[in-house]
């Protein structure tokens, strides 16, 4: 199959104004130059490295692809864009309608997406793949020019591509690496009205029963043999030692990398080795190695192979202790995620021909009903926060929890992940509320109590269905009053709470500013309406107790609040808690809240309970609502981690709880992969 690209024509092209022989193309976030030169040639360069259009002849399975070759160098990058259009031999099997289809394929296939909608509610819903096209660069490099793509985007991109310039042999090697990184492909053969219009026929259909189902397909063996030698086979390595094998893996790591000079770039270091196998065996957590020494890009793929392999002695320590392990999840923290899904993608794809085992880069796939742990392995990677907030729905944990001995958790910068201000991930559904006028006492007696440390008055709850629960709300409400009064705690910062107290730790004039300080304080109702997963305020009770912390110390915050609601206020609650005050003049008159409070501050309490009644009924939230700790997941899954910082505090693992253990844990991490090894340093 030889490729009759023609030329290659491009729509989106900007012309300089000042020469008409110059064109600016941008491309997937690329910058493509291309300028006319005097004898009619054209020279090319892609961000600023002169480069040629070429159709290169990658390998006996995918042939040629029309594609940019860099000038001074063997690599090619292939673009894929609506923008870029290829002009074919009309006679040959590149023709666009040569096969005979009425329905372009990319519409004919459907795969399930999960997405957030505007409440940052995942959802999950079919989507057809000619909908979700956009625009990518692939890098495919010298001399083994291996399909190896960061995100699966790329391949959506690539399959639409493959169908455009008519190349069967991309489009099954690009089917294969999509079918493992999918949850849910559906290929419409027939309309799915009338079931009678035939969608996808002729080799197309050949192509992806090949795929799916090649037990149907002729001349099987043939095409394994040409598709084979585009994977990278770890299953010969099943009996090797641990030591051995890694020796094996890192030597193809190599494939994987680019040449500079004939050297690839990235080698795995002898270091870098005895680490990895340190990660695997070692019985402790956490594990550190410096800044810089290739956690992410080496250790973390090498790992995930490891992880895909049959080999016995890997298992057996991956186990730890307990089940062989079927479930790989690899946290990250925020900023790392898109590297982190790239070196997954790059490195774990094109392993072990016709291997069935899955990579997602969403762990919301776990919320879809038909989705099961288990049966085949599985690579989820994913962020700190996320991977605590899946853990936090109900029907999640049904799956996760029985299964949780087979998982094996993996933490990039564990110490972030063990960060105490950042420790514990709470989430509420945000939902109007229902508080009764009883519910809303019972939260004002409790703040009240709480933040004027009055003691718990038992009897005060007696008529309420669970004072039990009155009770430990209070040692709750006490605890936070407690932590907000800490200078030395930064979580000060996250509500907005300064007082003399929080403040006393400033050295300059500013600390005595406390009428400055007051503009920065939050209004805690109006903050969390609709709280965010995860924020400091989607843990209900603590809003609430803030709300009242703030009505009492900035009162102002609340005048234009006030002046809106004081006509609710009734004659028979003036009578109970507002006896000083005119009634008229509170309920139609125009004096603030922070005013009257000035003037009459005995009646500060009866104002501050009624402004906490209006804000409670506003706030959306649930009187129920989930928290995850990180300690939590290291306690109830296998979990190990790396990080660049020497000096933490070491974990019991899950097999410590697992067997009842009760001997002693490591005090701090090893920190015998230390780069500098002079103690005085």
């Amino acid at each position: 199959t030889q490729s009759m690209v023609k030329y290659i024509e491009i729509t989106n092209a900007f012309q300089a104004i000042s020469t008409n022989e110059q064109y600016l193309i941008f491309i997937a976030d690329n910058v493509i130059l291309v300028d006319i030169c005097e004898d009619g040639n054209m020279k090319v360069r892609i961000n600023k490295v002169d480069a040629q259009a070429s159709a290169m002849f990658f390998n006996e399975a995918i042939s040629f692809i029309p594609c940019f070759k860099f000038t001074e160098g063997d690599d090619v990058i292939i673009f894929t864009s609506k923008n870029m259009h290829f002009l074919v031999d009309k006679g040959g099997q590149f023709c666009p309608d040569y096969y005979g289809m009425k329905h372009e394929l990319m519409e004919c296939i459907e795969s399930l997406e999960v997405f957030s909608d505007l409440n940052d509610d995942p959802k999950c819903k079919n989507e057809k793949l000619c909908n979700l096209v956009t625009e990518s660069k692939v890098t495919v490099y010298f001399p083994d020019y291996l399909l190896l793509v960061t995100s699966r985007q790329q391949l959506i991109n690539l399959l639409d591509y493959a169908v455009y310039i008519r190349n069967l042999g991309l489009f099954i090697l690009v089917l294969f690496q999509l079918k493992r990184v999918s949850f849910k492909l559906e290929y419409r053969e027939r309309d799915p009205q009338t079931r009678k219009i035939v969608q996808i026929t002729g080799p197309w259909k050949e192509a992806i029963l090949y795929v799916i189902k090649p037990s149907v397909v002729k001349d099987r063996e043939h095409y394994d043999d040409i598709f084979n030698k585009q994977f990278t086979n770890l299953k010969e390595h099943k009996d090797l030692p641990l030591r051995e094998f890694i020796e094996e893996l890192c030597d193809k790591f190599k494939r994987y990398q680019r040449q500079v000079d004939g050297e690839y770039q990235i080698i795995p270091r002898e270091k870098q080795k005895r680490f990895l196998e340190r990660i695997i065996t070692g019985e402790e957590c956490f594990h550190f190695s410096e800044v810089g020494s290739g956690k992410t890009k080496v250790i973390m793929p090498l790992l995930c192979q490891i992880f895909l392999s049959n080999n016995t002695d890997a298992h057996k320590h991956l186990s730890r202790g307990g089940k062989k392990k079927d479930t790989l999840i690899i946290l990250v923290p925020e900023h790392l995620l898109p590297d982190a899904k790239a070196q997954v993608y790059r490195h774990c794809l094109n392993l072990n021909f016709r291997d069935e085992y899955k990579i997602y880069d969403d762990i919301l796939y776990l919320l879809h009903e038909e989705f099961k742990l288990g049966g085949q392995k599985m690579i989820f990677v994913t962020s700190f926060n996320q991977f605590k907030k899946i853990l936090t729905f109900e029907g999640v944990c049904r799956k996760v929890m029985p299964h949780r001995e087979k998982m094996l958790v993996v933490a990039d910068e564990v110490d972030d992940f063990l960060d105490r201000d950042k420790l514990v991930f709470n989430i509420c559904s945000n939902k109007a509320n229902s508080f009764d006028r009883a519910t809303v006492e019972y939260f004002h007696e409790c703040s009240q109590a709480a933040y004027h440390g009055t003691g718990h008055r038992g009897k005060a709850y007696e008529s309420s269905p669970n004072p039990t629960y009155w009770k430990e709300l209070h040692a709750k409400f006490v605890a936070i009053n407690a932590e907000i009064q800490d200078a030395s705690k930064s979580l000060n910062k996250s509500f907005g709470v300064f007082n003399e107290q929080t403040l006393r730790h400033c050295t300059t004039d500013i600390a005595h500013d406390i009428e400055g300080y007051k503009a920065l304080i939050a209004r805690p109702f109006q903050s969390v309406n609709r709280a965010m997963p995860g924020s400091y305020y989607s843990d209900v009770e603590r809003t609430i107790f803030l709300t009242f912390v703030i009505l009492s110390e900035d009162t102002s915050k609340y005048d234009e609040l006030f002046q809106n609601e004081r006509k609710f206020i009734t004659f028979e609650y003036w009578k109970e808690f507002l006896p000083e005050l005119d009634y008229d003049e509170l309920v139609y008159g125009h004096d603030r809240i922070s005013e009257v409070v000035e003037r009459h501050p005995r009646m500060a309490g009866g104002l501050i309970r009624f402004m906490y009644g209006i804000i409670l009924r506003r706030m959306e939230v649930r009187d129920t609502s989930r928290s995850v700790n990180s300690v939590d997941i290291i306690f109830n899954f296998d979990t190990i981690g790396f990080t660049g910082t020497p000096f933490l505090d070491n974990y019991p693992t899950s097999d410590y709880i697992r067997r009842g253990r009760f001997d002693d844990i490591p005090p701090c991490i090893d920190r015998s992969f230390y780069a500098y090894t002079n103690e005085n340093l």
